[in-house]
């Protein structure tokens, strides 16, 4: 052992800050990162449940905007496809209306796309779904539109396929005595 490296390990010795403690250190700081980590990771992120009443006036609320939004000639009628539902998934109780539907299609190549999608996003911004970005193809299908979600699991699309228009709202977040029934 070196003069030198023996005066510093003394000295490191007498400051207590010997490879040991130092490593002990890292360690305990190491674990105590991954334990704050691990129970973050492991918190409750359940979507916190609104009343089946709120949740329809919310979507009847913003349904005729973007119903506009889609089509905005006012001689469109939209009719209701399918009844209301409700999923038990993960514990929690999701509530999805029914399909809203124009017996009107538009086309992909519509040059309107871009407008569409900003009037969508106006209206959405407020019940903090994500923004709709650019029109696509859903998954191979005929149909073309928008697709975007919220924090809680909520997801509506918004789209078209020959001779017809859709809006779907799906998976909302209501309380667990709607799912009992």
């Amino acid at each position: 052992m070196s003069t030198a490296y023996a005066r510093r390990r003394t000295e490191g010795l007498r400051m207590g800050q010997d490879r040991t403690s130092g490593t002990r250190r890292r360690l305990c700081t190491t674990l105590v990162l991954g334990a704050a980590l691990l129970m973050t990771a492991c918190s409750s992120g359940a979507p916190e449940p609104v009343p089946l009443e709120d949740a329809r006036s919310q979507y009847e609320e913003s349904l005729r905007p973007l119903q506009q939004a889609m089509l905005s000639d006012p001689g469109v009628t939209w009719s209701q496809a399918g009844a209301e539902s409700f999923l038990e998934e993960d514990g929690v109780c999701r509530w999805s209306p029914g399909d809203s539907v124009a017996p009107v299609g538009i086309p992909e190549d519509d040059p309107s796309w871009s407008e569409r999608a900003e009037a969508v996003d106006e209206v959405l911004a407020p019940h903090g779904f994500d923004a709709v970005g650019g029109a696509g193809r859903r998954h191979s299908a005929p149909a073309y539109g928008f697709d975007t979600t919220r924090r809680d699991g909520a997801r509506l699309q918004l789209y078209s396929v020959p001779g017809q228009t859709v809006i779907r709202l799906s998976g909302v977040p209501v309380e667990p005595s709607e799912c009992d029934g």
